[in-house]
């Protein structure tokens, strides 16, 4: 399945056009455009940039949309995964496994079209991230280290300003499991 790519994503309330630049994932040499999204501008013109940043939201939660790095609506993802995962949880539809044409996968469409998973993405929108930050850390030589995460591996450092943070404990708990023997490693507030 193919998707985008974003770099940046621009509402234009005054011109009532949606900016986006992004690359599809699978043309290589990715090639980043900045485009006018017309569907997305026709919402903002005739629902406003509530409905626009909504429907941004949930092409992102439904995995056309990707990358980012940090803006609105992959924070909001991180509190719907987070902060609000038990209620996420029926909505999910990386949890969801029924068969394509049948009823029940016919009745996750529908929950996925309902006005309570809506206010529940408004609502992860709405929803700041925690000042609090956690980190992965662990005894070396009776000193404490940090881990410091790159593309596919985790280093370890002295220094906690080096280390990387988390904005959620369980956030950093998901990257336990690379590691065979983690009984010694823990997440501490950083």
């Amino acid at each position: 399945m193919s998707y985008e790519k974003v770099k940046s994503i621009k509402i234009d309330e005054k011109e009532n056009k949606v900016w986006i630049k992004s690359a599809c994932n699978n043309v290589i040499p990715l090639n980043y455009e900045k485009w006018e999204c017309v569907s997305l501008s026709k919402i903002l013109k005739e629902k406003g940039k509530d409905a626009v940043e909504f429907e941004i939201l949930k092409s992102y939660e439904g995995g056309n949309f990707q990358k980012g790095n940090k803006n609105k609506y992959t924070r909001a993802l991180k509190v719907l995964r987070f902060a609000f995962a038990e209620e996420y949880k029926q909505f999910d539809w990386r949890q969801q496994n029924a068969k394509y044409g049948t009823e029940e996968y016919k009745k996750e469409r529908e929950l996925r079209e309902s006005q309570e998973f809506k206010d529940l993405l408004l609502k992860a929108l709405k929803t700041k991230i925690p000042k609090q930050k956690y980190a992965i850390t662990q005894k070396y030589m009776n000193r404490d280290v940090f881990g410091k995460l790159s593309r596919n591996r985790i280093h370890w450092t002295y220094n906690l300003k080096e280390a990387s943070l988390f904005d959620f404990e369980q956030e950093a708990k998901n990257y336990l499991s690379w590691f065979s023997n983690n009984e010694n490693i823990t997440i501490i507030k950083a």
